[in-house]
């Protein structure tokens, strides 16, 4: 999911789609990521490109315990002198079941599925 959020943020593909037909060829495209990662590779931010206002877009694989590694990474930040305040951590399926929840205008099954990644990421585009 996080690929897919990646590359709507980038402007690669677009955050709403209207048929099925539209979302299936979407969904072929070779995403990089697209098919998950190795767990060796948990932890690892990859980045994914550069926003339009210049922000770096990276996923970051989990595994079940996203929590955990969140809480390192924002606990380190300010070690190595960062300031956690240019960081926006999202976690996709939460928000995903947020937005699903909050908005019936995103429509059900995968068609809407799509739709609820895409008013996520719009949200974000807007907060920053």
């Amino acid at each position: 999911m996080a690929p897919l959020a990646a590359a709507m943020h980038l402007g690669y593909l677009p955050s709403r789609v209207t048929n099925e037909r539209e979302l299936c060829f979407l969904l072929r495209q070779e995403l990089p990521l697209g098919k998950g990662v190795p767990a060796r590779e948990f932890g690892v931010l990859f980045l994914m490109g550069w926003g339009q206002k210049g922000e770096g877009v990276y996923t970051l694989a989990t595994g079940k315990k996203p929590e955990l590694v969140l809480k390192t990474i924002t606990k380190m930040l300010p070690l190595l002198g960062e300031d956690l305040l240019d960081y926006h951590f999202i976690n996709c399926k939460t928000a995903l079941k947020r937005h699903r929840k909050q908005s019936p205008a995103v429509g059900p099954g995968l068609c809407g599925w799509y739709n609820a990644i895409g008013l996520m990421v719009r949200e974000v585009q807007r907060s920053l």
